[in-house]
């Protein structure tokens, strides 16, 4: 008999702690959290994988053609794989998207001048100082590289 008196409260206690057994028990996949696309190819970057970089940044200007970053970084990257032509219609294509990217700037002058084109690499200075009156890391870079150049090629 007291079992029969108990059962109603039983019955609550178990509805109670039916969602919570529920939550528990629940195995639904979760969706990562979505990452920089540009994150991966960084991190090859970082590594000097420049053949990851290369891919994942293909894959990355296929899917957001309009995205200056992205080209600027596969131009660095297939610059340092050693690819000049490529690398130089990768910043083309990053500054006819923003012709006022720095780092495309920057790393196009670069460029030149493993190109030995003085000359354009320091057109492309201008552009930046004219950019940063102030200064800027990326006209800073590509002063250092200029002097460089210039030191190299008085020996």
């Amino acid at each position: 008999m007291r079992v029969l008196s108990l059962l109603p409260y039983m019955a609550v206690i178990f509805l109670l702690g039916a969602p919570t057994a529920t939550l528990a028990l629940d195995t639904t996949p979760r969706t990562p959290k979505v990452q920089d696309p540009l994150a991966a190819a960084r991190a090859a970057i970082d590594k000097k994988d420049w053949t990851e970089a290369i891919t994942l940044l293909k894959d990355q200007t296929a899917k957001d053609p309009r995205n200056a970053d992205a080209f600027n970084l596969l131009g660095f990257s297939q610059r340092n794989a050693g690819d000049m032509s490529s690398a130089l219609t990768s910043y083309d294509k990053a500054l006819a998207l923003d012709p006022n990217h720095k780092g495309a700037l920057e790393y196009l002058g670069e460029t030149h001048l493993k190109l030995n084109d003085l000359p354009k690499a320091e057109a492309l200075q201008a552009r930046l100082k004219a950019l940063c009156p102030q200064g800027c890391e990326e006209l800073s870079d590509l002063d250092e590289a200029i002097a460089d150049y210039k030191k190299t090629q008085d020996k």
